[in-house]
C-alpha cells in the first residue's frame, strides 16, 4: 500500500494578485517601455487630435529631431517616463486583465 504524502500546495492567489503581481525585473521593463514610448510621443509632438499625416515629413522629423531629443531626454528623464506611462500602463493593465483567467 502506498504511503500517504501530504501536499504542500500554496493557496490560490486572489484575482488582483494574479492580474497585477510582477517581479522587480518586470517592473523595470515596464518603466523602460514607458520611458521609450514617452520619448517618442514627446519628441515628435504627437497630437491625437491632429487629422493630417505626412509620411515624408514624419521621416524627416525622425532624423532631424532624433539627436536633440536624445539630449533632451537625458536632461529631463521624468517627462518621457510619465508620458510613456500614460500610453503603456493602460495597455499593460488591459493585457493583464485579458490574461488573468489563464494565469495560475
Amino acid at each position: 500500500m502506498p504511503a500517504y504524502k501530504p501536499t504542500t500546495e500554496a493557496p490560490p492567489k486572489s484575482f488582483l494578485a494574479r492580474t497585477f503581481s510582477m517581479t522587480l525585473g518586470q517592473a523595470l521593463r515596464l518603466l523602460g517601455l514607458s520611458t521609450l514610448t514617452g520619448f517618442f510621443v514627446l519628441a515628435f509632438d504627437f497630437a491625437p487630435t491632429g487629422t493630417t499625416f505626412d509620411l515624408g515629413g514624419a521621416v524627416t522629423a525622425i532624423f532631424s529631431r532624433a539627436f536633440t531629443a536624445i539630449g533632451w531626454a537625458f536632461d529631463s528623464f521624468w517627462k518621457p517616463a510619465f508620458a510613456g506611462a500614460v500610453v503603456v500602463l493602460p495597455i499593460w493593465a488591459l493585457w493583464r486583465l485579458v490574461r488573468a483567467p489563464f494565469r495560475k
